[in-house]
């Protein structure tokens, strides 16, 4: 039996590569926002009760989502994915279930893609379940180490890997379903001691992996579902492939 399921979806970045006033998740593809086509494809997924973390620009972007049925999680400071799924603690109250977060801008995700992330972490009754992919040119994306046994032990951020680590070709989509207890319990133990002196989201997995959390991954089956959108140019490619 899957347990109940709420979404969270990261929208609060400046997206100062896009060059432009606009926040990045209402530019538009084939007329519609980049953050809704994600929402509709988490709602094609079944999850019907969804949470929107929003920061720059915030009630520009709530106005264009105005009727849709969302909850609206505010991150005041930019502190990173890690800081943002945390505050997001305070709005769900004693939920247990499972919770999928995924960025706002990869307008390309598939309902029948989250589908199968919810059931493979159900399945094995997983503390996280990752979608992975595996990229020819995996520049700019945090890749998956895995040990010797092949069980990943955590994700390295482009910024932080090394040339060794750059040569990994699978590379994290950013799109996850986490146990709620397990992930907030992880939150808790991230730090920001990298680079950008943010909390990465993507340190939860290294502390799931020390607690001896059960880690699993599934292969996206079109890589072009995680493409996201950081510049005019990718937004350009994105409309492509669709």
């Amino acid at each position: 039996m899957i347990k109940e399921t709420i979404a969270i979806i990261l929208a609060a970045g400046k997206g100062t590569r896009m060059k432009s006033d606009k926040p990045k998740v209402i530019h538009e593809i084939f007329g519609k926002p980049l953050l809704e086509w994600v929402i509709k494809a988490v709602i094609g997924a079944g999850i019907s009760r969804i949470f929107v973390v929003v920061g720059h620009q915030k009630e520009r972007v709530k106005k264009v989502f105005k009727d849709f049925n969302i909850e609206w999680i505010d991150q005041y400071k930019q502190l990173g994915t890690g800081h943002a799924v945390k505050i997001s603690g305070a709005y769900l109250g004693s939920f247990s279930g499972n919770i999928v977060v995924l960025p706002g801008d990869v307008p390309l995700i598939k309902d029948k893609t989250i589908k199968n992330l919810l059931k493979w972490h159900c399945k094995y009754k997983a503390d996280c379940t990752i979608l992975t992919a595996k990229l020819d040119d995996p520049h700019n994306y945090g890749r998956i180490y895995r040990d010797k046994e092949g069980r990943v032990t955590r994700i390295i951020e482009e910024v932080d890997a090394t040339a060794n680590d750059k040569k990994i070709d699978e590379v994290n989509s950013g799109i996850y379903c986490f146990s709620a207890k397990s992930l907030f319990g992880a939150l808790n133990l991230v730090n920001s001691a990298n680079k950008k002196k943010e909390y990465y989201l993507t340190d939860v997995i290294a502390i799931l992996h020390t607690l001896g959390k059960r880690i699993e991954t599934i292969y996206v089956s079109e890589v072009s579902e995680i493409f996201g959108v950081n510049t005019f140019k990718e937004l350009i490619e994105v409309e492509r492939c669709h």
